[in-house]
């Protein structure tokens, strides 16, 4: 995590092959015809979606139901739960008592702690949980179904995040940040959009490669649950927001992107705050960030294409 919908056309399943997007379409009769020359950029990249039975199968889920309860009430054969440290570019100090499951929901919590920072540079703390060592994957969809805390008007710093990262190599896909308001630089109804972004090098050296993009909902992301998703398979990356897609990747001609990603990746959720490109926090702005403040997950599922 650092710093328009194609036109579809009568395409009822896709499966992903070696060679690009594997299409198959309705001949009109009942029977079905299969064109495996259709690549991502080719228009049919909207009916992407590996968790339809026709295109993929499940392989692993977490519906937080505390099954394996462990810390924090995850399974510790699944999920670290990060304690005691903090990331390079935010203002927070992440705990593993920031990190909850009830109710069958993940709950990701920065709360004010002031106190626990002399230094000031660090007042509050918050939670991250990822999956290295216990699970990754190569190609798939990702998805994870949340309600992001990023209230117009009181929530400055604050930054959700669902992102893999690569095992063993630099590469990076973000499928869901977003910033809180406040922002400490303009962009219209922020408070209903969310990122998505493509890394070569999650470091970030100068001249890396990333791809990018905005997708809406119809309203604010803290009033409901919605769900993010990534599609990954040979050649292509599919981005959606509650099944309509919000942006794609055609890696056929972002070589050094398919490059950077050719590994399994790992899951990360975090909440942090206070970032020096859409804003840190300001104490000079009472009620500008409310807190405590709660990143909510209502399931993480992962599938793999059908061969």
């Amino acid at each position: 995590m650092r710093r328009g919908p194609l036109v579809l056309g009568a395409a009822v399943a896709v499966a992903a092959v070696a060679t690009g997007v594997l299409v198959v379409r309705d001949d009109g009769s009942g029977g079905r015809s299969v064109d495996a020359s259709v690549r991502c950029s080719a228009g049919d990249v909207d009916a992407l979606d590996l968790s339809d039975p026709d295109q993929g199968e499940p392989t692993w889920s977490e519906e937080f139901d505390g099954a394996g309860r462990g810390r924090a009430g995850l399974d510790p054969q699944r999920w670290t739960v990060r304690d005691a440290t903090t990331l390079s570019f935010d203002q927070a100090r992440i705990r593993a008592d920031n990190v909850s499951v009830a109710d069958g929901t993940l709950r990701i919590t920065a709360r004010d702690d002031a106190a626990g920072d002399p230094s000031g540079l660090r007042p509050v703390t918050t939670g991250y949980i990822d999956t290295i060592g216990h699970f990754s994957q190569r190609y798939g969809r990702w998805e994870v179904r949340a309600r992001l805390p990023v209230a117009p008007g009181e929530s400055r710093g604050l930054w959700p995040a669902f992102w893999l990262r690569a095992d063993d190599l630099p590469g990076e896909i973000d499928v869901v940040e977003a910033w809180g308001t406040p922002a400490a630089r303009p962009r219209d109804d922020m408070a209903s959009q969310y990122a998505w972004t493509v890394h070569e090098d999650t470091n970030a050296p100068q001249g890396y490669r990333r791809v990018g993009g905005w997708g809406s909902a119809a309203g604010p992301l803290a009033d409901d649950f919605h769900v993010f998703a990534v599609d990954w398979v040979p050649g292509c990356l599919r981005f959606s927001l509650d099944g309509r897609t919000t942006g794609h990747v055609d890696l056929d001609r972002e070589p050094r992107l398919a490059a950077a990603l050719d590994d399994e990746m790992n899951i990360r959720l975090n909440l942090q705050v206070g970032g020096r490109y859409w804003g840190r926090l300001d104490p000079e702005q009472p009620g500008s960030t409310r807190l405590p403040a709660t990143l909510e997950v209502d399931h993480v599922r992962v599938y793999r294409p059908r061969s």
